[in-house]
């Protein structure tokens, strides 16, 4: 029966840690009696009273008695550790479910029997702040996504207790009887502290046959899936797997052959392969966690060679006119693609010292060949997405999923990043990795980018910016992130490095919405650059305390990389709902009974002008820019139109949260309570250009204002807030955005 979520959470293991004991206590006894004997039988038949055949052949016997107590004590004391290891193995995935569940609740979250979560947002205004709460209560899709990270995470908690479960099982089951030690049928002393080794090895046998060109059966094949997984988190039983197959070399060709069975000879199985090839990878993540030890270091070494060497793959070796190929493969490339299956749980140092040996072999500077791992072909179409043909971008993928360690290695200061890898990925690389031949002589070289290129640097760019996983674009930017001194170092570093200069213009697609997602993330502070009288452009580009500093990056370069990503229209309107989101925040701060000639409205008022002015000299530089391109030009405004406004129309209940009360979110929208199929009818081009326009935002946002602090909209002085404040500032912040652009 298939443990749950409720019977891991109630369970006591005492009893395996008493269990423990008392066979503990009988090999103790095991170990007296066999001194016992020794001491009176054996001395009295060893003595030279007693002579003759009989005598020999029970000298012969008596020593496989003796033997026989010590495999009795050591078969006690083993079945000992092996109970001591099932309680500690299992009250550690207890706490790590509970620990999730804690941080579930912690996050607000209300966890049922089974496990699943639901939001309780008076937890989450009480554990976050109002402001948090209220977000959620605006968007119900958030409040799902949340819901459903923490179900994830459980179910994931849960799944990792079972494998777990189901691999001390098997320990326990297993007769690791050594025949040359023990009679037939006596005791079993090979127990002990060999018992997880014992397994790596039974593991391995199964992995060996398939690195070999075998087919195991099913039975052996899920045993052996269920041990990987089951003790992935045994140091010992990693190491002796991947020795077992023999290092580096033998567990990439492990690997490969694994892919082949999977894609290539026996499609029917795939899943069995696939889980075995996880469970290699999370096997390799425990083997290489601790860099001191003496694995570490020899895995290391004997990979730098392996990494460079070729093997083949039967994915390599289709007519590369519609398929990846001819091979073969670089070790390192079948090595990130196995670490591609893994869990999000790779040591820092692993990471960052395969990072580095993946760039000295391909860095010109460094004595590398850029074009060491390029092969000919189609690398994209999805049936080929597990490989890893370019093995640094995927495996700066795998890096963006330890936001910690991207940071670290993209930090211009820190230990790794100091060697310049930002400035390398940004600048210096060759990320041209599909071969076209030689170079022409007109010095043109016919190499290519694949379509997914540099989406591993876009994602470990996003992590490392903000520290948090990467994040859909269409998810809302947090209105208060805070950030290291690190990560704004790197976001700083970038924005100067994808700065394309006077002029502006597009960067590399793959790069824009994430770049765009962490540029939401520094709102905040992107906000206050974009309004000139603000003082933070007088600070250094990275400023504050190390756990919350602030960016000032220079606004020229940061608004023409706010333009450079805004050719996604998603991208775009990801930044611009950030700025707006601050807007808001601003505003919706005043004090109630301020007047319009109030200093703190003014300033409010400007600052808002200020990022709608920057937006508009934005969205007015990609139109024209798409201006021969007529379909182009009507699909991203299209597209921007249903983001920015599409918002407005959904139902309205009432109540704290819903569109009318998010009055700055409704600037364009003054008849909320209508039909929705009736207002997505009317909106049509000539409503798009007045809705998107930053005139009509303005009046809306201060008309809006005006309403809720008791003043007419046609009252003078807020028409002079109007014209002169707000639509002043953004004229200015316009006309400088537009400088910048041109």
């Amino acid at each position: 029966m298939t443990i749950t979520y409720d019977d891991i959470i109630h369970a006591d293991f005492s009893s395996l840690e008493t269990a423990a004991k008392s066979w503990d206590s009988m090999g103790k006894k095991f170990g007296t009696l066999g001194g016992h004997y020794r001491d009176h039988v054996r001395a009295a038949v060893d003595a030279d009273s007693w002579q003759g055949a009989a005598a020999k052949v029970f000298g012969q016997w008596g020593r496989k008695t003796a033997d026989e107590y010590d495999q009795a004590k050591g078969e006690a004391q083993g079945v000992a550790a092996l109970f001591r290891l099932a309680h500690a193995t299992l009250e550690a995935h207890k706490k790590a479910v509970k620990r999730v569940r804690d941080e579930a609740r912690d996050a607000g979250m209300e966890v049922d029997s089974r496990g699943r979560c639901t939001m309780n947002l008076d937890k989450v205004e009480e554990k976050k702040g109002k402001k948090v709460a209220d977000a959620y209560r605006e968007d119900k899709r958030a409040q799902t996504v949340a819901e459903e990270k923490w179900n994830e995470a459980i179910k994931k908690a849960v799944r990792e207790t079972q494998e777990a479960d189901a691999a001390l099982k098997a320990v326990f089951m297993a007769d690791p009887n050594d025949p040359e030690k023990t009679i037939p049928n006596g005791f079993n002393g090979a127990i002990g502290d060999e018992a997880v080794k014992n397994s790596a090895k039974r593991a391995a046998k199964t992995y060996k046959a398939i690195r070999d060109g075998k087919t195991p059966s099913l039975k052996d094949l899920q045993e052996a899936s269920m041990l990987a997984r089951g003790f992935d988190d045994e140091p010992g039983f990693s190491r002796t797997l991947i020795n077992s197959l023999g290092g580096p070399e033998g567990l990439i060709k492990t690997h490969n052959r694994l892919d082949d069975l999977a894609y290539a000879d026996d499609k029917d199985h795939k899943k069995s392969y696939l889980s075995l090839d996880k469970g290699l990878a999370v096997n390799l993540a425990s083997a290489t966690k601790d860099p001191k030890t003496e694995f570490y270091k020899n895995f290391q070494t004997g990979m730098r060679r392996a990494g460079l060497e070729k093997y083949d793959m039967k994915l390599l070796t289709k007519d590369p006119g519609d398929a990846p190929g001819p091979g073969p493969a670089r070790g390192y490339q079948s090595l990130v693609s196995l670490m591609q299956r893994g869990d999000d749980d790779y040591g820092k140092q692993f990471l960052t010292d395969t990072a580095d040996a993946i760039r000295d072999a391909e860095d010109v500077d460094r004595g590398g060949d850029p074009d060491i791992w390029d092969l000919q072909g189609n690398f994209d179409r999805k049936e080929y997405a597990h490989f890893a043909n370019d093995p640094y971008d995927k495996l700066l993928e795998v890096m963006s999923r330890q936001p910690e360690v991207a940071t670290e290695y993209l930090d211009p200061e820190g230990d790794h990043g100091k060697d310049g890898n930002l400035s390398y990925l940004l600048g210096d690389r060759d990320w041209k990795n599909v071969d076209g031949g030689p170079v022409n002589p007109d010095g043109v070289d016919p190499d290519k980018e694949t379509s997914s290129s540099r989406q591993g640097l876009a994602h470990a760019l996003e992590a490392g910016a903000t520290g948090e996983q990467p994040q859909d674009v269409k998810k809302p930017a947090p209105l208060h992130a805070a950030h290291t001194s690190a990560e704004a170092r790197v976001m700083n570093r970038a924005i100067e490095l994808l700065d394309p200069g006077q002029g502006g213009g597009a960067i590399h697609p793959n790069l824009q919405e994430p770049v765009a997602n962490a540029l939401a993330d520094y709102a905040p502070d992107t906000h206050k650059s974009l309004y000139s009288a603000d003082n933070i452009r007088d600070d250094l580009p990275v400023s504050g305390p190390e756990k919350d500093a602030q960016l000032s990056a220079s606004p020229e370069k940061l608004i023409r990389v706010m333009r450079g990503v805004s050719e996604s229209p998603d991208a775009y309107s990801k930044i611009y709902d950030a700025e707006r989101a601050q807007i808001h925040q601003g505003i919706a701060e005043l004090p109630e009974g301020l007047t319009t000639t109030n200093k703190d409205v003014v300033d409010q008022m400007r600052r808002a002008g200020a990022g709608m002015g920057t937006m508009e000299a934005i969205k007015e530089d990609i139109v024209g820019d798409k201006a021969s391109e007529d379909l182009d030009k009507i699909q991203w405004k299209a597209k921007i139109k249903y983001h920015v406004i599409g918002g407005l129309v959904t139902p309205v209940k009432g109540g704290v949260g819903d569109p009318l009360q998010r009055w700055v979110d409704t600037w364009a929208w003054n008849d909320a309570n209508e039909d929705s199929a009736a207002v997505r009818k009317a909106l049509n081009e000539r409503n798009t250009k007045l809705w998107l326009s930053s005139d009509f935002q303005i009046r809306s946002m201060v008309n809006q204002w005006a309403t809720s602090s008791g003043y007419d909209d046609d009252d003078s002085s807020v028409s002079t807030l109007k014209a002169r404040e707000a639509m002043g500032q953004r004229n200015d912040a316009r006309r400088e955005a537009t400088q910048y652009l041109q």
